[in-house]
């Protein structure tokens, strides 16, 4: 691969929105179509930018009932050759450092992949139908929730962990 970008365009089949709707737990996948321009960058490392559009059907988190919802979504990742794992003991967590790449796996970048789960980051985690509302009966009333402050502010649960410490 050269510097130059090269530019895929993948659309999902009927057959593979079907079986990436029964992975995300959607009701359907209308449409999948990514747009993805890939290079190699001065360091060695392959980038990966990309602009997904898809048409899915969720499940309001309320009522059940089918929510639909337009996707689109713009991504940039970098790859690189496989590392061997760090043991626990190494990793350094910063949050002002970059996210390291996403390894090669054999020699080969799984676009399908990559775009299914750049779907998955995208979606609504609380699909909600307009005006769906938790039944009034459901809704804990103002004294309940008082009652259980009140209960968890007389609870000592680390009370007595001291005659633990020899």
């Amino acid at each position: 691969m050269s510097a130059r970008a090269t530019e895929r365009r993948i659309e999902a089949t009927a057959e593979e929105r079907a079986a990436l709707a029964d992975v995300l737990d959607l009701q359907a996948i209308g449409r999948l179509v990514a747009t993805l321009q890939l290079r190699r960058l001065a360091s060695g490392l392959v980038e990966v930018k990309g602009e997904l559009e898809g048409e899915v059907v969720q499940t309001c988190v309320v009522t059940l009932e089918p929510v639909p919802a337009q996707i689109r979504e713009s991504f940039r990742l970098t790859f690189g050759d496989a590392e061997p794992e760090p043991l626990l003991s190494e990793i350094d967590i910063s949050f002002d450092d970059s996210d390291p790449p996403e390894p090669i796996e054999d020699g080969k970048i799984d676009l399908g992949a990559l775009v299914a789960e750049q779907l998955s980051l995208a979606l609504d985690p609380y699909p909600r139908k307009e005006g769906a509302a938790i039944p009034q009966e459901f809704t804990p009333k103002e004294a309940d929730i008082t009652d259980l402050a009140e209960a968890a502010g007389k609870r000592k649960p680390f009370l007595g962990l001291d005659k633990l410490k020899k």
